[in-house]
């Protein structure tokens, strides 16, 4: 059964875009469709099914202050909301199913804080930095995807489950891997 796009019914766009302003609001076609899209084409069953599904709107944050307006507007017009930052999953993980807005947060990629033991990153810093950053300390990460070039940290937790170094360290679930997040 292949999806097609639902977008929400009985929302007034000029407004929803009136309520983000202030925000990087993307409404061109080619650039919804590729940032509604990780790599799910590997299954040629999700193919099918999520080849339809795209964003009504994308918006791009740099900030918290940014994140809760976009969620704030969301919720106010009762529309799917979707992260996403690398779009390396390849399940769909980021795909809005039903139209709405995705909340891009690739530009969130600051290394905050690092410590013995522990590092302080927003959801889209790349695995990649992550590493190079732990690294300048003597330190490294404990286990990073394989697509860790590209992918986020925010994705990785949502929809990880381990990767290289999960042989010795255990999943993500296990102690140590993950100390805290908040969302």
């Amino acid at each position: 059964m292949n999806a097609t796009h639902a977008s929400p019914a009985n929302v007034d766009w000029n407004a929803v875009r009136e309520d983000l302003r202030g925000l990087n609001v993307i409404t061109a076609p080619a650039q919804r469709k590729q940032l509604s899209k990780d790599f799910y084409w590997y299954s040629p069953i999700l193919t099918e099914q999520l080849a339809g599904c795209v964003a009504d709107l994308v918006v791009k944050v740099g900030t918290e202050d940014d994140v809760r307006q976009a969620a704030a507007v969301a919720a106010k017009w009762k529309l799917p909301l979707t992260v996403r930052a690398g779009g390396t999953g390849n399940y769909g993980q980021c795909v809005p199913l039903e139209g709405g807005i995705v909340l891009d947060v690739t530009q969130m990629c600051r290394v905050l804080d690092i410590h013995e033991g522990s590092i302080r990153v927003e959801a889209g810093a790349r695995m990649h930095d992550i590493d190079l950053a732990a690294r300048e300390t003597g330190q490294a990460l404990r286990m990073w995807p394989s697509t860790w070039h590209v992918a986020s940290i925010g994705g990785f937790i949502a929809g990880g489950f381990g990767g290289i170094g999960s042989f010795r360290h255990g999943i993500l679930r296990d102690p140590g891997n993950l100390l805290r997040a908040r969302a």
